[in-house]
Parts: C-alpha cells; sequence; structure tokens
C-alpha cells in the first residue's frame, strides 16, 4: 500500500506483511527518493560461494579437540560443521569454524579468546593473527560491565546496518568455558536453550548470524537487531540522519526487515520524516531520552515556528509509539526487546494498549494521595501543608512520573486560600497521530480521523490533570484546565478550556476513569462524546467539520490567581513580618532588583566606559566619579536605609549573611553605581595604583555585598600585583555567599590559580576539580592552567569530587554553595511562594533545583516565573512595558 504524509510528499515504500498475515508480498518499489537516505556502507570481506569451494582441504590433527555441531536452522543441507583445535592456531585462540570436506575440513573462521570470531580462509600464523583488528569481528560477544564479575552480555554482528558496534542478535552469559544464552533475536537451534561450551556458541553464532546471510547474499544484520540500540541511534546521530537510517533499515530494505523495523520506519515516514531534515537544519534539534519514564524528549529552540514545531513533535510521538512496542518487547526478551520478538500486527496492539489507560493513569495519580512530599522540605526550611510551594511541587512531581503517550507540557497556578488553580497544558496536534492502522491484516489509512483521535485525547488528559489538581492540593475546590496546540510558552492556538469543581468530578467523573469508561476505543472517532463525561461546570470548546478542536477563547483566570501576579517591581503589598525580617524587606517591591529606573542608566555608563576608558582613562574616571557623586546626591535614601546592588533575584534573598540583623533595610542602587565602580577600579588596576583600585573594588562590596562579582574584581587587582594570599582570602569569602553554579565555579576558578601560586598546590588541584561547567568562556584557560599544575604534582588526574571536597575541608576553603546560604535561600523561597509572592522566588527555585535531583524544582521556576500566562506579556510587565 503507498501512502503520503500530508503535503510532504515522502513515498511509503511498499511494506510486506506481517508473517503468517497471508497477505501476498508486495513488489519492492523503492526508487531514488529513498535511495539518497542510504548510510554509507562498510565493505567487509564476506566469503562467496566460489571462494569457498577454492579453499584449501586441511588435515586434522589428531591430538587436538574437534566438536560437530548439531544441525542448525539455515545451514545448507548435507554440510557438517565443527569447531576444533587440532589445527595449528596463533596465541589466544580457542579454535576454528570448520565444515567437513574431501576427508578434512575447510577453515571458515577463528575463534578468539576474547569471543571474537572473525572469517579466514586457512590456518592463521602469528603475524596474521596480529592484523586482525577487533573491531573488524564478524562476531563478538561484548560484556555490559567490563569491570563487573558478572559476564553478561550483547551478541553482536558487524553490520552495514550498525557499522560502528555490530547488531545485537542475543544475550549471553559466559561462566568459565562455558555459556548460556539468556535471549535470542533469531532460532539458535539447540544453543537457544542450555549452557554449552563457549567456543561451540561462538561457532554456531558466527555460522547463523553470518555465515549463513552471507551466502544467500544477505546483509549480516538484516532483519536482527535491539530497538534500544535504534533509539541510542536517535540521541546520539545528528536526528534527520537517524532517523533517515531507520527508515532506510525497515522501508527501503523492507523485503529482508524485521517485522518492528518495518513499523518503524513506516512510523517515521508517516509522521513527517522527509520534513524533518529541513528543519533540523535551520534549527538545533535533539533528542534525549527522560530518565524514569524512558520517553523521548525533544529538545529544540522555544520560539521555532508553529509548523516547524508540529514536525519535531510529530516525530516525537512516534518515536514514543515505537518505545511502546519496545516495553512490550522488553518483556519477553529478557530486557532486550529485539526487533524480531513482534509482528506488525503486535506492534499496533502494542500502540494501542498503551493509548487506552486512563483507568490505570487515574490509579497511579491516587497513589500519590499520601506520599510525603520530599520538596516540602529543604534542608532546614520548610513548606506550609497545603500551600502553594506543596501544592505545586507535588503537582508537578506526579505529572513528571506520567507515561503518556504525546509531549506533556504544563505549567500551572494556584491560590491555596482560596481553592482555586488553573492549568495549561499542550494539546497535541492531529500530525502527532497514527497515520495508519492495522486491520484484518493489513495496514488501513486513517489520516482522516486523526483529529478526532487529538480532541479525544486531549478532553481525556484535561480530565486527567484535574484528578492531579485535586490529588496534589488538598484545599483546591475547583480548578481551570486550558489546553494550547502550539506553544505552552506562548499559549498559541488555545483549543479547549475546561473548568472541574471538586465534588462532581469526584463523585461522578473519577468513577468513570477507574472503572475503565474513558478506555474505551469507541470514544477515539467520536470526542463530543467525551464532553458529557466529563461533566465540566463551565467550558469553551469547538468542533470542526472534521471532529477535531477548533481555536477558542479560554475560560478567563481566576482573579485570585491574578491578584499574585503584579511585577515586582509595582507591587506595594506588605510582606508577612517573618518575611520582612528575613529579607530586611517591607513590601513586596522592596525586593526588586531589574527594574531600573534611575536618572542616568547602566547601559549609559557601559556606553561611556566603552567608547573611553582606553583612550581616555583621566577623562572617563572624572566623568565615573561623576556619575557617582550624582546619584549619590540625588537618590540617596534614608540614613537607616543602605544601597544594594544585586546582579540577579537570589543575591537579594541572601543579605542576612551579610548585614547587621533584621532591622536593616536596603534602597535599590542602579546599576549606573555598580558599574562606575567597576569602571574606576579597571582604570585604576590598568594605571597601576594599586591603593585606588583596591579601594573602589571594595566601595563595590559594600554596595554588593551578595555578589560574586564584586570580590572576583577585588580579587583580580591583588592576583595582578602578586598579593595572592590577599587575593584567596577574599576567595574565600566570596564562596559563602556565592550560590549560583556559575558563580561557584568562577571563585573556584581564580582560587586555584590563586592558591597554585602562593604554592598550596594540592588544594589548587582541588578547587580546578569543584568546577562543573566545561562550557564557560574560561574553560580552555582552566583546562591549560590543570594540565600544567598536574605535571608539576606528578599526578594523573585531578581529584574526584569527594576527595577534592575532604581537602578543602581539610584546609578551612568553605564548599559551595554552603549549606547556610542554602538554607536561607529555601526559607525565603518557600516563605515568599506560600505568602502569595512567586515572582519573587522563581530565580531561587532555580538555584535550589542544583541541589536536588530530578527536574521538579526547574519546572516549578516556570510556574513561579509565568503562571499560566504568555510568558513574552509577563516579561513585557516585568520591563515595565
Amino acid at each position: 500500500m503507498t501512502q503520503t504524509n500530508g503535503t510532504d510528499g515522502f513515498i511509503v515504500p511498499p511494506i510486506p506483511p506481517a508473517p503468517g498475515s497471508g497477505a501476498a508480498t508486495p513488489t519492492s518499489q523503492a526508487t531514488a527518493q529513498t535511495t539518497a537516505q542510504q548510510p554509507p556502507t562498510t565493505q567487509s570481506t564476506q566469503p562467496s560461494r566460489a571462494r569457498h569451494a577454492a579453499r584449501p582441504i586441511r588435515q586434522l590433527d589428531e591430538r587436538g579437540r574437534t566438536d560437530r555441531l548439531p544441525t542448525l536452522p539455515g545451514l545448507p543441507a548435507g554440510h557438517t560443521y565443527a569447531v576444533t583445535d587440532a589445527l595449528p592456531q596463533p596465541a589466544h585462540g580457542l579454535g576454528y569454524v570448520v565444515e567437513e570436506a574431501g576427508g578434512g575440513v575447510h577453515v571458515l573462521a577463528w575463534i578468539r579468546d576474547d569471543l571474537k570470531v572473525f572469517s579466514v580462509a586457512n590456518v592463521l600464523d602469528a603475524a596474521a593473527a596480529d592484523a586482525l583488528h577487533g573491531n573488524r569481528a564478524d562476531v563478538h560477544f561484548d560484556e555490559w560491565d567490563t569491570d563487573g564479575d558478572d559476564h553478561t552480555g550483547p551478541m553482536r554482528v558487524r553490520s552495514v546496518f550498525e557499522p560502528g558496534r555490530g547488531v545485537s542478535f542475543g544475550e549471553y552469559r559466559r561462566n568459565g568455558d562455558e555459556t548460556t544464552i539468556l535471549a535470542a533475536a533469531m532460532d539458535l537451534g539447540p544453543y537457544t536453550r542450555g549452557t554449552y561450551p563457549t567456543a561451540a556458541v561462538l561457532a554456531a553464532s558466527w555460522l547463523l548470524a553470518y555465515h549463513v546471510p552471507t551466502l544467500a547474499g544477505r546483509r549480516p544484520g538484516a532483519g536482527l537487531g535491539r530497538i534500544f540500540d535504534e533509539f541510542m541511534r536517535v540521541t546520539r546521530e545528528p536526528v534527520a540522519d537517524a532517523v533517515d537510517a531507520i527508515v532506510w533499515k525497515g522501508a527501503v530494505n523492507a523485503a529482508t526487515a524485521a517485522p518492528t523495523d518495518r513499523f518503524a520506519a513506516r512510523e517515521l515516514i508517516e509522521a513527517g520524516a522527509a520534513a524533518l531534515r529541513p528543519v533540523s537544519a535551520r534549527e538545533s534539534v535533539r533528542f534525549i531520552i527522560v530518565e524514569g519514564t524512558n520517553l523521548f524528549w525533544a529538545v529544540f529552540n522555544g520560539d521555532l515556528p508553529t509548523e516547524d514545531r508540529h514536525v519535531v513533535l510529530a516525530i516525537e510521538s512516534a518515536l514514543n509509539r515505537i518505545g511502546a512496542v519496545r516495553r512490550v518487547a522488553d518483556m519477553r526478551d529478557n530486557e532486550n526487546g529485539f526487533v524480531t520478538t513482534l509482528d506488525e500486527a503486535a506492534c499496533y496492539d502494542a500502540v494501542h494498549r498503551r493509548d487506552h489507560i486512563w483507568s490505570q493513569h487515574v490509579d497511579h495519580v491516587l497513589d500519590y494521595t499520601n506520599v510525603n512530599n520530599r520538596f516540602a522540605r529543604i534542608n532546614d526550611a520548610a513548606a506550609a501543608p497545603g500551600g502553594m510551594w506543596d501544592t505545586l511541587t507535588r503537582f508537578i512531581t506526579i505529572g513528571e512520573s506520567l507515561i503518556l503517550p504525546h509531549r506533556f507540557e504544563y505549567r500551572a497556578d494556584v491560590n491555596a486560600a482560596t481553592g482555586e488553580m488553573a492549568i495549561i497544558f499542550s494539546a497535541p496536534d492531529e500530525t502527532q497521530f497514527q497515520s495508519s492502522d492495522w486491520h484484518d491484516g493489513h495496514v488501513v489509512d486513517v489520516r482522516t480521523m486523526r483529529a478526532a483521535h487529538a480532541a479525544t485525547y486531549s478532553l481525556e488528559l484535561a480530565g486527567l490533570l484535574a484528578q492531579i489538581a485535586f490529588t496534589a492540593g488538598p484545599s483546591v475546590h475547583a480548578v481551570t484546565v486550558t489546553g494550547y496546540r502550539g506553544s505552552l510558552y506562548k499559549t498559541e492556538d488555545p483549543v479547549l478550556s475546561l473548568r472541574f469543581e471538586r465534588e462532581r468530578f469526584t463523585t461522578n467523573v473519577l468513577p468513570r476513569y477507574r472503572d475503565g469508561a474513558f478506555d474505551d476505543v469507541a470514544l477515539d472517532d467520536d470526542p463530543a462524546r467525551v464532553v458529557p463525561m466529563l461533566e465540566p461546570t463551565d467550558f469553551a470548546l469547538a468542533f470542526n467539520a472534521r471532529r477535531g478542536l477548533d481555536v477558542i477563547t479560554p475560560l478567563p483566570i481566576p482573579q485570585s490567581l491574578l491578584a499574585n501576579r503584579t511585577p515586582l517591581w509595582a507591587d506595594a503589598r506588605p510582606l508577612p513580618p517573618r518575611l520582612g525580617a528575613l529579607l530586611r524587606a517591607d513590601r513586596a517591591r522592596d525586593l526588586d532588583i531589574l527594574h531600573d529606573d534611575a536618572s542616568i542608566k547602566g547601559s549609559e555608563v557601559m556606553d561611556l566606559r566603552r567608547d573611553n576608558e582606553e583612550d581616555t582613562p583621566i577623562g572617563t574616571s572624572i566623568e565615573l566619579e561623576s556619575v557617582i557623586m550624582q546619584i549619590e546626591m540625588s537618590d540617596q535614601a534614608p540614613a537607616n536605609q543602605r544601597p544594594l546592588y544585586c546582579e540577579n533575584p537570589t543575591q537579594r534573598l541572601l543579605v542576612s549573611l551579610v548585614d547587621d540583623g533584621p532591622d536593616t533595610r536596603y534602597w535599590k542602587a542602579p546599576d549606573a553605581l555598580y558599574n562606575a565602580r567597576v569602571g574606576l577600579t579597571h582604570i585604576y588596576r590598568d594605571d597601576g595604583d594599586y591603593k585606588a583600585a583596591v579601594a573602589q573594588a571594595q566601595a563595590m562590596e559594600r554596595i554588593a555585598p551578595t555578589c560574586a562579582s564584586a570580590y572576583f574584581e577585588e580579587a583580580v587587582v591583588h592576583a595582578d600585583n602578586e598579593h595572592y594570599e590577599d587575593a584567596a582570602r577574599v576567595l574565600k569569602f566570596a564562596l559563602t555567599i556565592a550560590v549560583a553554579r556559575d558563580d561557584v565555579d568562577f571563585v573556584y576558578y581564580r582560587l586555584a590559580y590563586a592558591l597554585w601560586n602562593n604554592g598550596d598546590r594540592e588544594s589548587a588541584a582541588a578547587c580546578y576539580a569543584m568546577r562543573t561547567l566545561d562550557s564557560a568562556s574560561y574553560a580552555p584557560s582552566a583546562r591549560r592552567e590543570v594540565a600544567q599544575l598536574l605535571a608539576q604534582l606528578g599526578w594523573d588526574e585531578l581529584p574526584d569530587h569527594d576527595r577534592a571536597v575532604a581537602r578543602l575541608r581539610e584546609v578551612g576553603i568553605p564548599v559551595a554553595p554552603q549549606a547556610r546560604a542554602l538554607d536561607v535561600l529555601a526559607e525565603a523561597a518557600m516563605g515568599l511562594v506560600d505568602a502569595g509572592f512567586p515572582c519573587a522566588a522563581d530565580a531561587a527555585a532555580d538555584i535550589l533545583a542544583n541541589s536536588i535531583d530530578g527536574d521538579v524544582l526547574r519546572l516549578l521556576r516556570q510556574c513561579l516565573r509565568y503562571g499560566v500566562l504568555n510568558a513574552d506579556d509577563v516579561l513585557a510587565a516585568e520591563r515595565g512595558e
């Protein structure tokens, strides 16, 4: 059956039916349009029948051992094969694979003791054996864990389909000189079960996986492999190349492909594989596999045009359908998931079963009802039970645990005091759904029903999200769920909006989910039936002629949620006394550090420095002094307030680490004031005025006491004058307030250099080892310094993290971020969120996420920053636009 995918014009090559379907195998019509996708082939030495006949006959040494192999499937009738060591062989040999002929034997292959088998035409001497490269072995048994004692691993055959590692066709376990096959993608005859001498298992494997297809003129590895290996190809290689390789294997080579390979190729072609290459040429696109759910996740620019976004997400959904097949195959293959395990009918069935388990999803959600929320307490800080922080982190924890068919993005907002919650989520486009299905032994075209399938899925997912909200927030009594077909960041194309009340949902709708009413396949084609089953108290929906969802105007966001979304710079609400004392602030807007409304802008000072600092340093210094004077005279706050400059919002929350007590208050120092101090520091430093440069740097520290970059400036001044002990002292203090990963890394980088020049090489090495960001701009310099330091120490490598930390503690160097700083940050963030000031805590959540496994706090940051609003609108409001 020939199909096209929309307007892409990518023709699906005819694909043979599943074995046993009774349908005739169509003639292959793969043409030049698909051969262009073929990956480069690697020529291998493969014995033809003519070459085989020309092999010399060797006589066996009676002192050696020869074991005849039993009859194996696919070998030529009347031929007898054996494994023998009764022929001359070099060291490290386990024997030869031979075929009996004319009173002697033809040598076919040599077995090496590292479990590799090589095609040979005659016996080998030492020189010939040395010329055999391990990566050219025809068959090789590898190990999953080369450092462990469990000699278990994959059985692989060298193949054009996987040039680097070979194609897997089984899994084995070796114990001494004996081997057991744990799982196999092909019929290995009697060796499929039981334990046999390792050399015999290797010989049989070579004959069946390599020799038989070669004699038949087929490519070794065709129709074999693990689904997981195809997955890893997609994460390792450029995405368009990886997808094309899967299509080439399963469609262009359909006649010899395994059923799962044919299914995978069809899914990707129908999802729009032809359109992926131009998209990936324009924009960076890659795929990862999410730990925990094992789902594919496409990583791309959030500004990707809507049409391109649909292309990428259609491929992502197709890959996750292949993932559903893999999970079923894994259960049958000792977690190997071979491509030969399921026929095509079973592949489609695996997807059907995955797509209709809403009852299981709801039971999974309900399992979290009484689960302890590990994100509600961080070190000594604790969130209010049932408050905003607790509810949102519970909601995200449940959401991240779901294994759903399509990309699942979401944000949420909640007001625990009023019990109102709102959720927005990504409603999949119809292109993310299957274009074909399996009926009566044949593939049928179902593209006309994809819009209905997308609508039904989105509605059923909306109901599931409502239950997650009610499970996560015991105080939540009403939730508004809105689905967007486009970018969630931009809230593009809203297609459904439903409001649910807890009592009605719990009484009427939840039992339907649990009883399997929403699992009914018949609902796929009739989404209108789903709406009354959900019983929303209000909704905005519009079905088109194809039963799909049209763009609508969503239900309004509850006012109680919008009340907490005032931009921080304009938020005059008072802070609770406890928070006010911790943060040295009386109102929410006192925490703002981003809105610069000073008479002289920071950018003006930067322009002044860039244009004049090198050419006219004296004149520039005068102008910078004038800027400082103007700001201090015009913008000076009352005497009981101090100027405070922060580079990011997190630093504003940490002031209790560095000031005189809870009665201290601050006014926002303009960016221009700090930038002027930086400029003066550089001018005096470059002019060699050490004392003046230090004085300016310390003036910066006084107005930016939680800003790591202020301490960098003073440390550089000391280092430039070879006062490395003073540089180290300043940087050690900076470690007590640095919490952002890039700040911590840079402090350790500069401290390492200072300690090295001060004679403490081992502590310097420990500081270099604490760095985590290899992508930083100074990374090349750091690598050069590390190489020189290791050479001086006579070490091969830096200490690991644990040894580095032990060394730092031994010599009194702070280990950053410090627990005290994180405690303050967590207490501030949780307190602000629970008090209704989420906009003041989003950056802190991101920093805290670095110290806690998983993505929950990173996703929490998105909820705190944007709620359920359009992100561009939020950013514009922050800028005062």
